[in-house]
């Protein structure tokens, strides 16, 4: 009974120097900035599409030389403000269950959003797929975007 009491006691003590401590606190305000940071004062939101274009084909493999000539011929002319091109390697499963592998093109886009420019990427599509015989052109797209340049 005796260290049951002093438990009891030690346990009170212990919970008024916890109370005493927080009630003697200060209290804090969060701040709010006069105006947001400069790497956020011009920023815009914007779409960005990715598109993977796998260069195998029937009878071979999408070439440097001809991958560079649709980017001119093709994508630049629709996107004069700039892109990114990054070389992957790609790989799905068919129908089969068979694992295909292949060296990929991924294309970054950033763009406002429009009609007019979302046909733009359309069109790139349609036109890699006939051009090469490709079954599909992998798009992925991000809305939105925020950019800060």
């Amino acid at each position: 009974m005796q260290t049951l009491r002093k438990s009891f006691s030690a346990l009170f003590i212990t919970s008024l120097l916890f109370t005493g401590s927080v009630a003697s606190l200060k209290e804090v305000h969060a701040q709010t900035p006069l105006a947001p940071p400069a790497s956020l004062s011009i920023t815009n939101i914007l779409i960005q599409d990715e598109l993977y274009f796998g260069r195998n084909r029937p009878g071979g493999e999408v070439s440097e030389e001809q991958f560079q000539k649709f980017l001119q011929t093709v994508v630049t002319p629709r996107f004069p403000d700039g892109l990114t091109v990054v070389n992957a390697n790609g790989q799905f499963r068919v129908s089969s269950g068979q694992i295909i592998r292949e060296k990929t093109k991924l294309v970054i886009l950033i763009y406002p959003n429009s009609y007019q420019k979302n046909r733009a990427v359309q069109e790139i599509i349609d036109k890699y797929k006939a051009q090469f015989q490709q079954g599909s052109v992998l798009r992925v797209t991000s809305i939105p975007a925020k950019v800060g340049f």
